[in-house]
Order: structure tokens, then sequence, then C-alpha cells
């Protein structure tokens, strides 16, 4: 493939990101078309751990590891886990074994981080991808919520959980998990809070019901509060109740102190945990292809950005190594299913792990 070519990355996630700086410093013509309308329009979540085989591989790749590791907290790899009905806490690692050195980064510093390095028109915000359909006189359509349509050569699917990309290339849907995770934010925990969790993150488990408390910069605290419940008990119960008091009262016999995180916490945003099969393989198109979540969404158990963006750079060097475009995605997606067909079902089996109750694991289950 000859630099002129147009490619187009929907999503301007860390993938997105990763495989645009990679393709525009090989002298591509690339660009991110993302539906929000600016890189701070919402929220980017809570803090991610890069790891040292994956997430770092793909920014030194990228040209950004040394800027990386400049801003990185390295103490947040902190991990302690703490006792739901006693409150003590714990010292001790916890998540994927394998990589080890695992620094810190706010989700919205590393996509500032990518942003700063590529050209300022680079990202087309305010588009959201509807529709992808081949066009007449070859490559692919883009089509946009805000009415504009653009043609393109090599077509890259960042779009994550939901990706419209994926849908032009198989009917295959994300699967509830059963779990949902509530989301809440700490601005400036008090000094007992802070104290718990320490500089990394704070792990609880208590069967049906989990908490993660990260760590993020500036102080602030993300806490994810874990239920497994059926989508409808939840919305007969916020219905009835409310949220806050639905989150909340779901941890009344937990310790006092762990409570005190939650009744700390802004409003919870409410995030159901989805997941493609174990299985999902998309029809192969040519020009088309798909990297993390859109390619493989698994349960959020600390490898899915490190995937992605390592998915993200595959793809790139091997369009910038290989002219051949259509043997180069071929060549990549292979290497994007291998890892995702090792990963995806202890990933999916390991989540469901963590919301066992005592009575369940006696029975075997």
């Amino acid at each position: 493939m000859q630099p002129p070519s147009r490619i187009a990355i929907i999503g301007a996630g860390p993938a997105g990101l990763t495989a645009a700086l990679i393709l525009h410093r090989g002298g591509h013509r690339v660009r991110v078309y993302e539906g929000e309308a600016s890189g701070q329009q919402r929220t980017q979540g809570g803090t991610l751990d890069l790891h040292d085989d994956s997430g770092q591989v793909a920014l030194q790749r990228a040209g950004l590891l040394e800027a990386f590791r400049a801003v990185a907290r390295h103490e947040g790899q902190e991990a302690r886990t703490g006792d739901p009905w006693s409150g003590v806490i714990t010292p001790g690692g916890f998540g994927p074994e394998g990589s080890k050195d695992k620094p810190e980064i706010d989700r919205g510093d590393l996509r500032q981080l990518l942003m700063d390095a590529l050209p300022a028109d680079a990202v087309q915000w305010g588009h959201r991808l509807t529709e992808l359909v081949p066009a007449q006189a070859g490559g692919h359509r883009l089509r946009f919520a805000n009415g504009v349509e653009h043609e393109a050569d090599i077509v890259i699917g960042a779009d994550g959980a939901w990706s419209k990309v994926r849908a032009a290339l198989s009917a295959c849907q994300p699967l509830p998990t059963g779990i949902t995770f509530f989301e809440g934010w700490i601005e400036r925990p008090a000094a007992d809070i802070a104290a718990m969790v320490g500089q990394g993150s704070l792990f609880c488990f208590g069967g049906e019901e989990a908490l993660f408390v990260q760590r993020n910069s500036r102080d602030r605290l993300c806490v994810y509060a874990a239920l497994k419940r059926s989508s409808e008990w939840l919305d007969a119960r916020i219905a009835q109740h409310g949220m806050r008091t639905l989150v909340t009262g779901s941890y009344a016999g937990w310790a006092p102190n762990l409570q005190r995180v939650l009744a700390a916490c802004t409003d919870f945003v409410r995030r159901p945990i989805y997941s493609l099969p174990a299985d999902f393989r998309w029809t192969p198109r040519d020009g088309v292809t798909l990297v993390g979540d859109a390619a493989h969404l698994m349960p959020p158990v600390g490898v899915g950005v490190n995937l992605a963006m390592l998915d993200a750079s595959d793809v790139a060097i091997a369009l910038c190594a290989q002219p051949d475009a259509i043997s180069a995605l071929r060549e990549a997606e292979a290497l994007v299913c291998e890892r995702a067909r090792a990963l995806m079902p202890d990933a999916i089996e390991g989540f469901q792990r963590w919301f066992i109750t005592d009575e369940a694991a006696d029975a075997g289950c």
C-alpha cells in the first residue's frame, strides 16, 4: 500500500489513537473519527495500568514510551485487599500475572498524551459512525450521524463494545455477564479513606458484591461498586428507591469503614458489563479490520486496554511494513485473534469467579 491510501480509524480511544500515531509517523494519510463532540466531553473512566509486555510495547512503537514513563504513577502499582466483613486491609497483589512493570495513568491523560503527538486535525470530533457500506468506486463509505459521509480504502474499527464496524462484519452482539458496575468518584477523600486505599488500588470481594477503589491523579478516587444482579431486579429497585440507596443498601452488611467509601461517592453511574462470546470471529472483509473491544470485548480483568493498544500497534506496523494492505491486515488479524483466543475463556470465567458466594463454592459451582 502506498502512503496516499486513505485510512479511517473509528474511535479516538487509546487503541485508535495508537494506530493513528504509528501510521502518521509511517507517512500514511489517516483520519480518526470520534462520536464525542470533543476530548473533554465526558469523564474517561478510572486509572489504567499499562503492562510492559503489551501496552508499553505499543507506546514504544508509537515513540511515546519515555513520555509515558515520565508522567506515569509508578507507585500506583500498589495493591491492597479488604475483608468486607471485618474491614481489615491487607497489602497484597491482585490481578493478571505475567507483566510485573505496570505503572498507572489516568485514561484521560493517556488519551491526551497520544493526541498531543498527532496533528491537530487528525481527530474529527462529532462523527458518530452509523453505517459502513461498500463504496461504488471501491473502498468503503462511512456514514455518520451528523449527515456527513466519507470514503476510505482502509477502515480500522476501534469503536469499542458496540462497534458499528463490527456490525458490518458480523451479527454477533455482546452478551450480558450478569454483573453491573456502579461508578462513583471521591474528589477529596477523607484521610481515613485515603489511607485505606494507599497509592494504588483496593479490592474487596463479598460474594455477589465487590468493591474496587482506584487512586487517580490529583488524589481523586474512582470507586466501582460491583453487583451480581439481573437487570430487571436492578431496574425495579432503582425505580423504587433510587440508585444511591440501591447501591449503598447492597453493602449494608459490610464493615463500616468500607461503607464510608460508598457514602463519600458522588452520584453513581450504572455500567452493565458485557462480553463477546469467547469463540467470536468476524467474517473477513478486504480493507476492514477490528481491534480492542470491537474485536474481543471481555470483562474488565486488567488486560483490555493493553490488548487493544497492542492490537492497534500490530495493525499499524503491518500496514507500514507490507505493501499489500489486504495481506497486511490479514497478518495482523491473525495475531489479534490468536491472542484473544488464548485469553478470553480465562477472562470470562475468572470474572465470574469473583462473584461466587461461599455457598456456591462449597457446592462446586
